[in-house]
């Protein structure tokens, strides 16, 4: 078997360091679009109402556990959920749901910006969180950065479209069952770029390599 001292050291400190995000940020969307799919079955009015209070509650929940366990917390979550908390709060104070509604059209616009900031000011934010476990050259990683900028502002706009044409049913699980495959999606078919202009595929040769070892 691989042992994980074979593997090169940075990829091992930033194993050991990166906090758990996936699941802490898609958790809180699933418990959302089950709460909301059972209030709506059962005839409550309110449903997306609660449902949104509780997203919020667990989002900030997911944050407050990440700082406690691994000591720091990724900016994007850090800003995910502040924008959860804002947009939520006022849907629940003013009752109007478009606020909620247009909180994936903030989030990706922001991520958008930023992502096409760095590559503009030479702080590239994806290089800065990913630099540690992939090695590229600084014009492959302003091309991985404005791939993701063009995802991020797209799926801005597909949620602008889906709210604004569609049901509330529809918009409240296609951020489970839309969003998160499509983000799944992209993230795979990224994969032979960075295979393609990274060590990636090296140290997987060399993983390979120790396992026929064994």
């Amino acid at each position: 078997m691989t042992d994980l001292n074979n593997t090169p050291e940075t990829v091992q400190k930033t194993a050991k360091a990166a906090p758990p995000s996936q699941w802490l940020e898609f958790g809180p969307i699933a418990v959302f679009v089950l709460v909301f799919n059972v209030l709506r079955l059962r005839g409550v009015e309110d449903a997306m109402l609660i449902a949104a209070g509780l997203f919020m509650v667990l989002a900030v929940a997911a944050l407050i556990y990440v700082k406690r366990k691994h000591n720091t917390v990724p900016p994007m979550l850090m800003l995910t959920t502040g924008i959860i908390v804002v947009t939520v709060a006022a849907t629940l104070l003013t009752g109007d749901k478009r606020f909620f509604y247009m909180k994936p059209t903030v989030v990706n616009i922001l991520f958008g910006i930023g992502v096409f900031g760095g590559v503009i000011f030479k702080k590239n934010v994806l290089k800065m969180l990913m630099g540690q476990a992939y090695s590229m050259p600084d014009k492959a990683w302003n091309m991985f950065a404005v791939r993701w900028g063009f995802f991020f502002f797209a799926m801005a706009a597909v949620n602008e479209v889906v709210w604004r044409n569609f049901s509330e049913a529809f918009w409240a699980n296609f951020k489970l069952f839309g969003f998160v495959p499509l983000t799944l999606v992209f993230i795979l078919t990224q994969m032979p770029f960075l295979l393609k202009h990274s060590d990636l595929k090296d140290r997987m040769n060399d993983a390979s390599d120790d396992v026929n070892a064994d």
